[in-house]
Formats: C-alpha cells, structure tokens, sequence
C-alpha cells in the first residue's frame, strides 16, 4: 500500500512524496517524483505521525478510570476507537487498578483503534492540597499494594505516580524502579528542596507540569521550579491553554528544551461530550458540570472539571498561536514520549522500518484518517458517530 501527499512530516523533515507500507511497516518512502504504481492520494491534506497520549484517563464517553461501564472489555474496545478518531495511536491507558487486568489482556493486541502501549497509574498516593492549603487526607502508601498492582499490570506498567511528600514513598519509588517502571512526580505539595530531592530518587517525569503542585514565587520556587529547572526530569504538559496559559507555556521552552517536553491530553471520558449539563462522579464525589460550547468541562463557578481536549488540539494551538515549528511540535507529541518509554525505535516519527503509525490531518487540526501498523482505524466518514450514549443517557440533564 502507497500512501501519497504533498506535506508528510516525515522524522527528516517535510516531503511532498509517498510512503510504502508492508506489512505495517515502513518499507520506503520518497519524493512524489518517483512513485509508481496505484496509491491512495491525500493531496494537500498533512500527514503527521500517530499521537502518543502518555496520560488518558478516557475520551468520547468510555473510561478506564472513574466511571466505567460493566463491560470492561467492551468500554476499553470504545476508547481505542474514540481516541483514533482524535489522532492518537499509542496511549498509556491512566487507569484505575481494577482495569489493569482488563488493559494488560488487550494491551499487544491489534485493536480497532489506538495501541495499548501500556498502562499508568496515576496515583492513588496523591496529595491533592487546594489552593487555601488545605489537606484533605490521602491514602497511606502500602508497598504490598505497589506489588499487587505491578503483578495485575502483567508487565504492562510503564508509569507510576506518586506525591514524593508522603511517608513511605520513597520505598515505594525506589520498588517500581526496580521493577522497570518509571515514576511521576504528581499531585505534590513539595516545595522546591523537596522535589529536587525526590528526583534525586529517580523520579523523570512530571505528572501534568504546573497543575496540582506548588507555583513559583520569587523567594521560594515551588516544586514547579525544581520542575523547570532540573535538567534530567521530562515534562508532562497540557496544551489547551485553559490548564496552563499560553505565556506560562512560553515561559517553560525558554526552560526547557523540546526533548524534554511530552505533550499529554489529561482526557476524562467526557471528551468529545455535546455542549450541555451532566450529573455524574468527578474527582472522587456526584457533582453537576457543564461542557460548554468550546468543549471544555466545567463547574457551575467556572473551575475546570477534567481535562476534554485531545493533544492534536494542543499541536494546532502551539504551532497556530504560539508559532513553534510543526517538526519541534510533532516531537513532543509522538517521538518523545514514543522515546521516554522505549518505543521510540517502532513508533513516533515516519521512518524507514517503523509501524506505520500516522494520521491524516484537515487544516484546523481534526483527524480525518488514522493508521494504527498500517491498519485504517478512522475514517471521519465512516466513523461518525462514536460517542458512548449510554452516558449521555445515564448522565445529561439538559443544555448548556
């Protein structure tokens, strides 16, 4: 199969030509002037390479977290499918631990949707402080509890984490390291000296950079400024400019350099929900909210409620608004988190010999056709209608 464009974003820059896929592969690629044969013309329409989602939590009405469906199979099934009508082709299912069996005996195989490219924990060792500094308790860390749930992941956990502050966390730190995994620092009220040394652990992520930790004040930098400025730590970061703003952004390039920046969509199943109001379980209790007609998941006081926007608008946001070359962009997006956890040889950029892991793009940054290995997983025209209705059914009270 020949797949032609004029703009491919390819791992060596933009190439108006084709790619040759076999077997789900990459078998060649090469400038228009010298195909041959039959091959499936997208004209001027962008193909970048699959988005790899390293933090989802669920999209399009499916969940693997929160509120899930008696089905488990079936709800990881619609998740896939909803995420590759969003771009993204390898996602680390962020799930609840009574899912990770559900996600380990799926994750490898081909699905009609995104790959499974393994399963992160976010939490449940998190302090959650609110803004008045209030502490409303948290889960004390069992290390047999790390055990149980590294052994129910079945060699599928690619990350864990955890609030560095809390007693026993370093234990626990130091057993998921041993056993492959790496670790987040996320919901944290450190302050910088503490984060620097909880990174001086082995922690090299940052859970969702700026949001739940503590800010940057110009007498104490907070754990987001051990977050900016230790170099050997990657960089979560939602790009839909409601969770960080666009200066706030800016401000974390001059920091930080691209390969050190993972794009991430946070997404609760609620994206890609019609504007409206909804009753359901959000961050642990029953609460109204209200998708306005932006998309965003709001409270009745205007306080985000989860995060409903997918990374491919965050690339249309970097490049659009804030002017970052589309290859710089692209990077954080797919190659660098493909990299982080160890895919970075199969996935994240168009290459000789990788999965042929791409999306088709429209200029306002909708995915129009994903490839998962070479297989058609989304077709905007086909797939028209794949949010989950059993939520609007259980969940909607009205419009928005």
């Amino acid at each position: 199969m020949k797949i032609r464009s004029r703009r491919i974003y390819t791992e060596n820059g933009l190439l108006d030509g084709y790619l040759d896929i076999e077997q789900g592969k990459i078998k060649d690629l090469g400038p228009a002037a010298r195909l041959t044969g039959a091959c499936i013309d997208y004209g001027d329409a962008r193909i970048i390479p699959g988005i790899f989602d390293s933090h989802n939590h669920g999209t399009m009405g499916y969940a693997v977290m929160g509120t899930v469906g008696p089905d488990k199979a079936g709800e990881v099934r619609g998740y896939l499918k909803g995420l590759a009508s969003q771009g993204v082709t390898s996602v680390l299912a962020t799930a609840d631990p009574d899912m990770f069996p559900t996600l380990a005996s799926m994750a490898g195989q081909p699905q009609d949707g995104a790959r499974i490219a393994g399963i992160h924990s976010e939490g449940p060792y998190l302090n959650r402080v609110g803004e008045k500094g209030v502490d409303t308790g948290h889960p004390d860390i069992v290390l047999a509890d790390c055990e149980k749930m590294v052994a129910e992941a079945g060699g599928w956990l690619r990350l864990f984490a955890i609030a560095p502050e809390l007693p026993g966390a370093q234990q626990a730190v130091r057993y998921m390291l041993s056993q492959g995994v790496r670790v987040a620092f996320a919901h944290s009220n450190c302050d910088y000296q503490q984060a620097m040394e909880a990174f001086g652990w082995g922690i090299t992520v940052t859970t969702h950079t700026c949001n739940v930790m503590s800010g940057i004040h110009h007498r104490q930098m907070g754990g987001l400024g051990a977050c900016l400025l230790d170099d050997g730590v990657n960089n979560e970061l939602i790009c839909d400019f409601m969770h960080v703003s666009p200066e706030m952004i800016r401000l974390i390039f001059k920091c930080k350099p691209y390969s050190k920046i993972v794009m991430v969509s946070d997404n609760v199943h609620f994206a890609g929900a019609p504007a409206g109001r909804y009753h359901t379980d959000m961050m642990g209790a029953p609460m109204d909210i209200i998708i306005d007609q932006r998309g965003f998941c709001l409270s009745d006081t205007g306080r985000l409620c989860g995060s409903t926007k997918p990374v491919l608008y965050g690339i249309g946001n970097l490049v659009e608004k804030l002017g970052i070359p589309m290859a710089d962009v692209l990077a954080m997006s797919s190659l660098n988190p493909a990299r982080l956890y160890g895919l970075g040889d199969r996935t994240g950029s168009l290459w000789y010999g990788k999965d042929a892991d791409l999306v088709v793009i429209s200029d306002d940054y909708e995915a129009l056709y994903t490839y998962s290995q070479g297989r058609l997983v989304y077709d905007h025209q086909r797939d028209t209608d794949l949010f989950n209705k059993a939520l609007l059914g259980r969940c909607r009270q009205g419009g928005g």
